[in-house]
């Protein structure tokens, strides 16, 4: 309630990342796959119910797993969901979300030279850079990454870098295309370097939504398809 204004009963992605988490339950609010998951409708607001929705998930999967490495295995799990979901449902609803989330933190912009093009403002770039880890996996710092996605818009014909009133802007479709480049990048790490395949989601009785495998099957399933050493 502190962080979510009065006018409206939703959190937007600046503020579910100044979440603390409690220290016997450690949630990264940053990390894409819990964001996926726990923003079950994709529409880049999460609410209260769906913070419940979470952490029931959360002590259901806290059962399966020990206390030292659930940190991680939260994330994997998420991470499996996320690749099952999209792989079925193909990666434009991932690039809508993505804009979705990335956008209600920030104030849209729009001007009359570039009809159609909505712009963020400089720091919509720098939190993708942050929760992407953009430096560390691509070896961008957060200005070569603002430099790049103000050049694409430009080399797309949706804007002029000589315009001073977009010094400090970006445009939206161009983290859009950033956002395909980062779904289908992981979507390749997921299949052709780690061996996992998608799987169709489980209608279980009594539950609204569909459930998939936990991810410590998945990983053992998984290891059956690794390459064998030559011998």
């Amino acid at each position: 309630q502190r962080l979510c204004p009065k006018s409206r009963n939703f959190l937007v992605l600046s503020e579910l990342r100044q979440l603390q988490s409690v220290e016997d339950m450690p949630i990264d609010f940053g990390h894409m796959g819990t964001l996926w998951v726990l923003d079950s409708d994709r529409n880049g607001r999460v609410t209260l119910e769906e913070l419940l929705q979470f952490a029931t998930l959360y002590a259901q999967l806290r059962a399966n797993f020990r206390d030292y490495d659930f940190p991680f295995q939260i994330q994997a799990h998420c991470s499996l969901r996320m690749f099952d979901e999209v792989s079925v449902e193909g990666t434009d609803r991932w690039v809508m979300w993505f804009t979705l989330l990335f956008s209600e933190s920030h104030l849209v912009k729009t001007f009359p030279e570039y009809p159609g093009v909505a712009f963020l403002a400089r720091d919509a770039a720098h939190m993708v850079h942050e929760v992407l880890q953009v430096d560390e996996h691509y070896g961008y710092d957060v200005q070569r990454f603002f430099d790049l996605v103000q050049r694409t818009g430009e080399e797309m014909g949706i804007m002029s870098i000589e315009d001073e009133r977009l010094d400090e802007m970006v445009p939206r479709v161009a983290l859009e295309k950033f956002a395909e480049a980062y779904i289908e990048g992981f979507l390749k790490l997921m299949q052709d370097e780690l061996y996992f395949q998608p799987q169709q989601p489980v209608e279980r009785p009594g539950l609204k939504t569909k459930t998939y495998v936990d991810s410590t099957q998945r990983r053992r399933s998984s290891s059956s398809q690794l390459p064998k050493p030559e011998t």
